[in-house]
């Protein structure tokens, strides 16, 4: 399978750009997309990748779609989709593309299920408090990207073609971290394997630590990033061993200092909300092997050396 040229900037995602450049190549003749979720973590890419297959789209006429943007979260009801998106999407013949669609209100999810039938007829209306409004997907087009699946209703999830993102390798991340340098500093190899070391897991992450590279090189004058600029540039940026943020650091510190905890227990010590635990710093210390969650929160051998390193204990 031939990869669309749209994709030459994108690091690694083989299957996705397979994927993604056959329905390219189909929608030349049928003028018709398939309805599309982009699956990842955060950060993983899935906003870059609608906006180039977007941008390889053209229709039979020769046409490109325009792309309309939004965020899921920002859709309060049914009522304000089709007061607010609606008219643009099917008035531009667009490209509709929401990120985190997973937050979409459940009142509209129902109403997808039926706009968004898979059927070979592309026309199909739905009413909403007794206006009638039509789709007609030879015109208009939809792609969602979600991180959090589990929140989008299980018929709603039926109707999409789920394209799944796989796991971004140090040296795919280490690419993108240099791409986005843009040569304006010079890396020392022997410095690769410590700016490897803080990687998150995914190309956000890459992009954000190539800006602080940037901005630390040019305020300090570095023309290379050697060993000593790299750590010089963590101490500066607070960046931590791992990635790890400030938070995720104090979670680290509570568990090697007091033991295994609770989650209301480590919520106690450190001052953070339960469910912001959970929802934001555990993921990445289980994922990497700095904590286990078995009934009570634990720090590991691993967590332990970070710890030590750290001064924690």
């Amino acid at each position: 399978m031939q990869i669309n040229k749209a994709f030459s900037e994108c690091i690694g995602q083989e299957s996705v750009k397979k994927s993604l450049s056959l329905y390219i190549d189909a929608y030349k003749t049928t003028n018709r997309l398939p309805f599309l979720n982009l699956t990842t973590q955060k950060g993983g890419g899935k906003t870059f990748f609608a906006r180039k297959f977007r941008e390889a789209l053209v229709n039979k006429n020769g046409t490109r779609p325009p792309m309309l943007e939004i965020n899921g979260k920002t859709i309060r009801n049914a009522r304000a989709f089709f007061d607010q998106v609606y008219p643009l999407w099917v008035e531009h013949n667009a490209f509709l593309f929401i990120d985190e669609g997973h937050n979409l209100p459940k009142d509209l999810q129902e109403i997808f299920l039926t706009a968004l039938n898979v059927d070979k007829n592309p026309r199909r209306s739905v009413e909403l408090e007794g206006m009638r409004y039509d789709f007609d997907f030879e015109k208009i087009s939809l792609c969602m990207a979600t991180t959090d699946q589990q929140k989008l209703s299980e018929p709603l999830r039926d109707r999409l073609r789920d394209i799944s993102f796989e796991e971004y390798s140090p040296e795919q991340l280490y690419q993108i971290f240099e791409d986005n340098l843009e040569c304006k500093v010079d890396v020392d190899p022997a410095a690769k394997k410590d700016i490897i070391s803080v990687f998150r897991g995914n190309p956000r992450d890459a992009v954000v630590k190539a800006e602080d590279a940037k901005v630390f090189s040019a305020a300090r004058s570095a023309k290379r990033i050697t060993k000593k600029v790299w750590a010089d540039i963590c101490d500066t940026m607070a960046i931590h061993p791992y990635g790890l943020s400030n938070s995720e650091m104090t979670v680290v510190k509570a568990l090697a200092q007091r033991g295994s905890m609770s989650l209301n227990g480590l919520s106690s010590v450190t001052g953070f909300q339960r469910a912001a635990i959970q929802r934001d710093y555990e993921s990445m210390l289980v994922r990497k092997n700095l904590m286990k969650i078995d009934g009570k929160r634990t720090i590991t051998k691993e967590g332990k050396r970070l710890a030590i390193k750290m001064n924690f204990i």
